[in-house]
C-alpha cells in the first residue's frame, strides 16, 4: 500500500516537479545529483538530494546506467596527489562532425586540481600547434608570470601530437612536464576524457550545428559557464571559479598573517 503525501507536501512536490522538469528539458543527461546541486546551490531552493532522487525516479528522468561507459580494466598506477591549483594538468582532443562543414577537432586543457577548463582550441585540423595553442591559453591566464619553475605537469594520451618533437619541444622551452597514459590505465586522464564527454552531452549532442562558426561561438560560452556555474561534488559543490578563488584567498591570508 503506497501512503499518500500531505497535501501541502504535494503542493511542494509539484513546484520541484516543475523545476526539474525545466531543467531536464535543457539537460537531458543531468543525473540527479547534478540536478539537485544546480537547484540548491545555483537557484537557492532548499531540498534534500533524496526528494529530487524520488521526484526523477517517479517520472522516468533518471539516466539509465551503460554499462559500455565504465572501465573493466584494472589500473597498473595510482593518480598523482594534488596539493593546489596549476600542478597537474590533462589536455585531450575529440572531433565533432557538422554537416556540411565536416569535421570540427577540439582540443580542451583541464586543471585537475580545480576543475577548471583553462585552454581550449576549435578548428578543422588537430596538428601539434592546434595542441599548443590550447595550451598557451591556459598559461596566459593561469601563469601571467610565467610557468618555469612552477611544477606544472601536463597528461596526456600517446597521439601523435603530443608525442611529436613540436609539441615535446615546446614543453621542455616552457618548463611543462610531460606525462602520458600507460596501457591498461583507465585512470590515467579520466578527468580530461569525462570532461570531452560532459562537452558532448551538455552542448554537442542537443542540437544540429550549422557551421564551424556557430559551434565555436557556442563554445566559448559553454566554457564559461562550465567554470562558473557548474557545481563539482569533488569541490564540494563548489564551481571551478569558486575552488579556485577560495584556494587563492585563503593562502592569501596565510601569507599576510604570517
Amino acid at each position: 500500500m503506497t501512503r499518500r503525501a500531505a497535501p501541502t507536501v504535494a503542493a511542494r512536490n509539484a513546484a520541484i516537479r516543475d523545476r526539474i522538469e525545466a531543467l531536464k528539458a535543457e539537460h537531458p543527461f543531468g543525473g540527479y545529483r547534478r540536478v539537485w546541486a544546480y537547484l540548491r546551490f545555483t537557484t537557492g531552493l532548499v531540498v534534500h538530494r533524496n526528494r529530487i532522487l524520488r521526484l526523477m525516479r517517479k517520472h522516468n528522468w533518471l539516466v539509465p546506467a551503460n554499462p559500455r561507459l565504465r572501465a573493466t580494466r584494472t589500473p597498473t598506477r595510482s593518480k598523482p596527489t594534488l596539493h593546489r591549483p596549476n600542478q597537474w594538468g590533462g589536455i585531450d582532443m575529440t572531433k565533432v562532425w557538422v554537416e556540411p562543414a565536416g569535421w570540427l577537432y577540439l582540443v580542451l586543457v583541464l586543471d585537475w586540481y580545480t576543475k577548471k577548463i583553462v585552454g581550449w582550441q576549435a578548428g578543422t585540423r588537430s596538428t601539434a600547434q592546434d595542441w599548443l595553442h590550447a595550451v598557451e591559453m591556459g598559461l596566459q591566464q593561469q601563469f601571467p608570470d610565467g610557468v618555469k619553475e612552477q611544477g606544472l605537469c601536463l597528461m596526456s594520451d600517446n597521439g601523435c601530437q603530443p608525442t611529436g618533437k613540436t609539441f615535446a619541444q615546446a614543453c621542455t622551452t616552457l618548463g611543462i612536464t610531460q606525462a602520458f597514459t600507460s596501457d591498461n590505465n583507465p585512470k590515467g586522464n579520466a578527468d580530461t576524457e569525462r570532461l570531452l564527454r560532459t562537452f558532448k552531452e551538455e552542448l554537442v549532442w542537443l542540437r544540429e550545428w550549422p557551421s564551424h562558426q556557430h559551434l565555436k561561438h557556442a563554445l566559448a560560452d559553454w566554457v564559461t559557464h562550465y567554470n562558473a556555474g557548474s557545481h563539482h561534488s569533488a569541490l564540494g559543490y563548489k564551481t571551478p571559479s569558486q575552488f579556485e578563488e577560495d584556494y587563492q584567498r585563503s593562502h592569501l591570508t596565510q601569507f599576510v598573517a604570517a
